[in-house]
This record gives structure tokens, C-alpha cells and sequence, in this order.
């Protein structure tokens, strides 16, 4: 539907005494006008989809700041090995292990032990050994070759606050990490000091 609307010049006519005196109020939507279609624009840009970008205009994303590094987790390479080295696994850690194992933790049980290394140079990159004491606790013994800068560190101890809890007891010690991982089960007391002797103090791969 089409309305026309007649404007009277200005004085006005003859004819439109009725309309003097008369003070014409403007609709309370036309002051709300500019509002009223900013909530259009913006409801229109949710049912299509596109909210992100109108709010990504508006408000710009703060970068967070990259996490401090933990003594027990400071990894260069993400495996045993790394990714520009070919490795082999032994199903059985170097001797020296099992007899620094055997000096320290005496009163446990060897679940198995494993070890890495590169054939071409027989390099040793990582070797590890798997126990549990009698009263139910589990320890893991590994030494990692990490690449990058030396940061000598340790032995630091630290706790886990998600499950499953175990303390790691940990140390850098040249091109090497030395870790040792500890498991209690419920009510018993866990070899932390011979852990952080072993770390200190066990004979490592050349």
C-alpha cells in the first residue's frame, strides 16, 4: 500500500486554519530509528551465520603468553628418538641401569625395561626400566638424550595435580634428562630419596 502525504507550503494556505496552533509530535519510533536498525544489523548478521565476524571487527584477540617451562618436561624432541634419526628398540635397558636400579630400590620388582638407539652410530637416545615395590607402587626410570641448549637443572620434585597423581623427581644433566617416576597406591610411603639419588648419580649411556 502506497500512502501520499501533501506538504503545505511554508505560511501555509487559506484553507488550513485548523491546522495552526496544532504542534505536530514526531512518532516515538523515529527517535529510536538509528537503535532500531543497529539491532537489525545485528540480528540479521546471527541468523546468517556470520556473528563471528562482527564481533571478531569489533574486539580484537589477545594472544596469551606461552607457559613457563617445568623442570621434569622440558623435551626438545616429542619421542624416543628424534625425527631425523632412525632408531631400534631393545627390549632390555644397558646394565648399568639395572645395577643403579638394584643399588637404590632394593625392596621392588622389575615389570621390564626397554632401550632406543641409532644404528648406524649405536647412539643411545633413550633407555627406561619399569618397577613396583611391595606395597603396590609403581616407579619409572627413564633417561632421554634431549637436543638444544644444555640447561642444567635439578634434582627438582614435582607433583601432578590430575589424576593419575605421581610425583617426578627430575634432573638435566648435560645433553641428558633423568627421570624418575613414581606412582603411589593408597596409604603407602614412596622412595622419593632414593629416586632423587638416582637421578643425580646413575651412570649414563656414552
Amino acid at each position: 500500500m502506497v500512502t501520499f502525504v501533501e506538504l503545505a507550503p511554508e505560511g501555509g494556505r487559506p484553507d488550513d486554519e485548523q491546522l495552526r496552533g496544532w504542534r505536530i509530535r514526531t512518532p516515538v519510533w523515529l527517535t529510536r530509528a538509528p537503535y532500531l536498525a543497529l539491532g537489525v544489523v545485528i540480528v540479521g548478521a546471527v541468523l546468517a551465520g556470520d556473528s563471528t565476524s562482527f564481533v571478531r571487527s569489533a574486539v580484537q584477540p589477545i594472544a596469551a603468553a606461552p607457559p613457563g617451562p617445568t623442570a621434569g618436561f622440558v623435551y626438545a624432541d616429542p619421542g624416543p628418538c628424534p625425527l631425523t634419526v632412525s632408531c631400534k628398540l631393545r627390549p632390555q635397558a644397558r646394565i648399568d641401569l639395572w645395577a643403579s636400579y638394584n643399588h637404590l630400590f632394593p625392596d621392588t620388582q622389575t615389570i621390564g625395561s626397554s632401550l632406543w638407539y641409532a644404528p648406524a652410530t649405536d647412539t643411545v637416545y633413550q633407555q627406561q626400566l619399569d618397577a613396583f615395590g611391595a606395597s603396590g607402587y609403581t616407579i619409572i626410570l627413564t633417561q632421554q638424550r634431549i637436543s638444544g641448549s644444555v640447561i642444567p637443572f635439578g634434582p627438582t620434585r614435582d607433583r601432578s595435580f590430575r589424576r593419575p597423581h605421581y610425583v617426578l623427581v627430575s634432573a638435566r644433566r648435560g645433553p641428558w634428562l633423568v627421570t624418575a617416576a613414581l606412582y603411589p597406591s593408597r596409604g603407602t610411603r614412596l622412595p622419593i630419596t632414593a629416586a632423587l639419588t638416582w637421578v643425580a648419580t646413575s651412570p649414563l649411556p656414552g
